[in-house]
């Protein structure tokens, strides 16, 4: 925390690690506006990347918290790493877990590890659900 303080007057926008648990995220947040970082925050999140992958570059780029809480919860570990990763239920777990909306959180950024392509593919996606509109018996189809 110090150290992003005293960078402040460098900066424009925040920019957080990955952290697989939304609640520590979420935390995170409540402590940087508490302690009076105004800055705009984009929560870190990875992109749409291979499972091995994004263990191995999280292990060696000392995100150990995450991998600890990944251990911990191997249940979610084993439904959201199948395949590659998705970030929706991450992204699905820091609504949930911010519980109002905080004035410096505008935003995602999207660590692709080198997987532009399918990133941006899943990255279009979730933007053209929002863009849809929900039909009204939305509800029936299910």
């Amino acid at each position: 925390m110090k150290s992003m303080f005293a960078k402040e007057e460098f900066a424009t926008y925040i920019v957080s690690q990955i952290c697989f648990d939304p609640q520590v995220t979420a935390a995170w947040v409540a402590g940087v506006w508490k302690h009076g970082m105004r800055l705009p925050i984009y929560i870190g999140l990875p992109g749409l990347v291979p499972r091995s992958k994004l263990l191995r570059v999280s292990a060696r780029i000392g995100v150990g918290d995450s991998i600890r809480f990944l251990r911990k919860h191997r249940g979610w570990l084993g439904r959201t790493f199948r395949g590659a990763f998705d970030p929706g239920p991450l992204v699905e777990g820091l609504e949930e877990s911010l519980d109002r909306p905080q004035p410096n959180v505008v935003g995602f950024h999207l660590f692709t590890f080198n997987d532009l392509e399918t990133t941006e593919r899943w990255r279009q996606e979730q933007l053209q659900r929002l863009r849809s509109p929900v039909p009204a018996d939305a509800d029936a189809l299910r």
